[in-house]
Formats: structure tokens, sequence, C-alpha cells
């Protein structure tokens, strides 16, 4: 795909960056983020040490965007020895703990890639029970063979993204509680083929597309 890598010291966040550019194939990188966010503008503390970035994309892909972004994660960390899985819709999960997140928002004919993977960057006391680092990898090191996944997974077929999705998913077949204009719970049973996680409760099969997942244990 041929990406261009623009790499900013200190920015309120890459998405904000990308909207003003907005070019196909252009990658933002900041060594911190002031104001970064994730879904729903939730706060998304991005500290020096971290990697931080947003890619201008032009795909057909954007319902399943963060399921393929993720596939492509986790291939790249598996590449170097770490076997992180991926929970519904757009988290890494490393060791039972959150190590990076996926955010995907349209522009016009364009969307914009926000990933944020914790590496050296310092962990804050009151979420360390939920949130996990990679003190030993270089942001460096593992920029690049991410663009490389992502740029093999988004030549795949919606099909083969899903079916690739679910060899690394750590979601579907347990319990969940998704928090949403309602709670739903029940099992997570699949994902359908626009990327919605299929829910069974009491005999139905709920398709839900966006909302907060908690396991229920």
């Amino acid at each position: 795909m041929g990406f261009q890598i623009l790499h900013f010291a200190s920015v309120t966040s890459t998405q904000e960056i990308a909207r003003g550019i907005m070019r196909e194939n252009i990658v933002i990188v900041a060594d911190e983020q002031r104001k970064s966010y994730g879904r729903r503008k939730s706060t998304w503390y991005s500290p020096p040490g971290g990697l931080w970035m947003s890619i201008i994309l032009r795909t057909p892909l954007w319902d399943i965007l963060t399921l393929a972004a993720s596939v492509a994660i986790v291939k790249a960390l598996k590449q170097i020895g770490i076997n992180a899985g991926i929970k519904w819709p757009n988290d890494i999960f490393y060791k039972g703990k959150k190590l990076g997140g996926i955010i995907a928002e349209k522009a016009d004919e364009l969307v914009i890639l926000g990933i944020g993977i914790n590496l050296k960057n310092d962990i804050p006391e009151e979420i360390r029970h939920i949130a996990i680092n990679l003190p030993d990898v270089e942001r460096d090191a593992l920029l690049p063979i991410i663009l490389e996944r992502l740029d093999e997974v988004l030549s795949l077929s919606k099909e083969k993204i899903l079916e690739e999705w679910k060899r690394y998913d750590i979601t579907l077949g347990r319990r969940v509680c998704i928090m949403d204009v309602e709670k739903i719970c029940g099992i997570a049973k699949d994902v359908d083929e626009n990327g919605a996680l299929v829910i069974e409760r009491e005999g139905e099969e709920i398709h839900v597309y966006t909302g907060d997942l908690i396991f229920v244990e």
C-alpha cells in the first residue's frame, strides 16, 4: 500500500491532526497525546513511551475496519513473541488486561483509523488492575510490522478477515453484558458479516453493533 509516516512530538490527538491532512495512506505518529480519546470520546491516557497513531485510509471495509485492524495488531505482536487476543469490538488484550484500543472515524470518502498500544509508557495506578503495557517493546520496531500486517489484512476478503478475527478472539462463547442504550446480557455466539456481535439471550439472537462489553464470570 505504501504508507508515509509523519512524526509529531506532542499533539492534542493524532485523530485531530489526521482530520487536518486527509490524504490516504498518511500515518500520524505522536510521542504523546494531550487529549486523546477512544470510542464515544472516552479518555485515552497517552503519555510518552506508547504507540499512538492514526492512519488515513480509503477502504470498502469500513464496517469491519476495527476488527481488521485488531487482527493486524495481534499478528504483529505475535511476530515479536507476544500472544495477545481480541476483545470485541476494539480492544487488544494481553494477560487478561487491556493492552491497546482502536477507533475508526469516517471522514467523507476516507477513514481515520486510530490505534493506541501501551508500550514503555506508565500506566496510572488507578487502572493498573485492568490495563497492561509492554515495557520491553520499542515503538519504532513495532510500528512498521503493524503497517505491514495491516496492508496484508486489508487485502483479504471480508469473510477471510472475520475468520482470522475469530482465530484470535477472546469474546465468543462467554457470557457478556453490553452497556449501550439498554443493557443486553447473554452468550456471545458469533459476529455477523457487518462485525456486529451476535448475543443469544433466552433463545433469541440479538445483533449488537456498538457498546461497552464486560465479561460476566
